[in-house]
């Protein structure tokens, strides 16, 4: 049996206690609203990922294969344009000093954008960055896939270094409410990973919080030849959570959603059968969930309000919560 240290039973302890006061449970009724389902927000586009908002009500993403590539901006009444145009980017956020940080892959930059004028600077070189989270204090976590690393990089001081290893292909990331503990998907695997936030940006007390659900290996025989055999990857790709701890992980199922001890909530099936890269909240009071999918945007309503990192948390936040 598994021995649980004492941080770890104590957080679980504060999960418990805080889903006692709120409810026994968080189904997806508790989170969707009866006739809101997925709505097009935008189409026609080569590649979307890199969903991302700001305290305004304004939603941003990437379209990475457009010709030039873009970062669009979609205003609170449904108004796009063109934010910045000529940098491909898979991961999206911004920072509390006003910049917008995005990880350009292909050139192997954390880069940030100053407005006005969306001039581009290079804040970190010779990374891998697929996606990334921002603090209030301005420390960014990026996933280098192909590295397998969690990589620490603080805006202030351009100091860069590596603060997990080992999980076979971290994609997704994003914070609890109270950014005390950090997400990571598993593209390649069935587990999200969560990790405790020390104060120098340092991660401890590793464990695999969340399992996601998987698809059905169609080209497998179980051994009775009757029980279906589920693949091992789950596509957890793009992440995000609300103020009430949950946790959102897009899917080859769809967006998988998790409360704030780490169980299934529910699965949100895909507005398209095309694939799903991320999710995140938007909207003038955070109440939408908009997902990339493909050539497409969409959204749906919800009872739920997404964070805002870049801001600092709320006194009242669900704690961090691990198993």
């Amino acid at each position: 049996m598994k021995r649980l240290d004492h941080w770890t039973l104590t957080l679980l302890g504060i999960a418990l206690l805080t889903l006692k006061a709120h409810s026994q449970d968080m189904p997806l009724s508790m989170l969707l609203l009866d006739g809101e389902g997925w709505q097009l927000v935008s189409e026609g586009h080569g590649f979307t990922d890199a969903p991302c908002a700001d305290d305004k009500g304004n939603f941003y993403f990437s379209d990475m294969r457009s010709m030039p590539p873009a970062v669009w901006k979609v205003a609170p009444d449904g108004a796009k344009s063109k934010l910045v145009e000529g940098t491909s980017c898979s991961g999206l956020k911004w920072g509390p000093d006003g910049r917008l940080y995005a990880c350009v892959g292909k050139d192997k930059q954390l880069v940030a954008f100053e407005f006005p004028g969306s001039k581009k600077i290079v804040v970190a070189e010779d990374v891998q960055p697929n996606d990334l989270v921002v603090n209030y204090k301005g420390h960014i976590y990026i996933t280098e896939t192909g590295k397998k690393q969690v990589t620490f990089i603080n805006s202030k001081t351009g100091e860069k270094r590596a603060v997990d290893t080992g999980i076979t292909a971290p994609n997704g990331i994003t914070l609890s409410p109270d950014q005390g503990t950090l997400a990571v998907s598993d593209y390649r695997g069935e587990y999200v990973w969560a990790m405790r936030v020390e104060a120098d940006g340092s991660l401890t007390h590793k464990e695999p919080y969340m399992t996601m659900r998987t698809e059905v290996d169609v080209n497998a025989k179980s051994p009775d030849g009757r029980s279906p055999v589920y693949k091992t990857a789950s596509g957890g790709d793009g992440m995000t959570s609300d103020v009430q701890g949950r946790y959102y992980t897009a899917t080859a199922l769809g967006v998988q959603v998790f409360d704030p001890t780490g169980r299934m909530c529910g699965v949100l099936p895909k507005p398209t059968d095309k694939s799903m890269t991320s999710c995140g909240f938007g909207g003038p009071h955070m109440e939408f969930l908009y997902v990339t999918c493909a050539d497409k945007v969409f959204r749906r309503k919800t009872k739920a309000n997404g964070n805002l990192f870049f801001l600092p948390p709320p006194k009242d936040a669900p704690p961090a919560k691990k198993k």
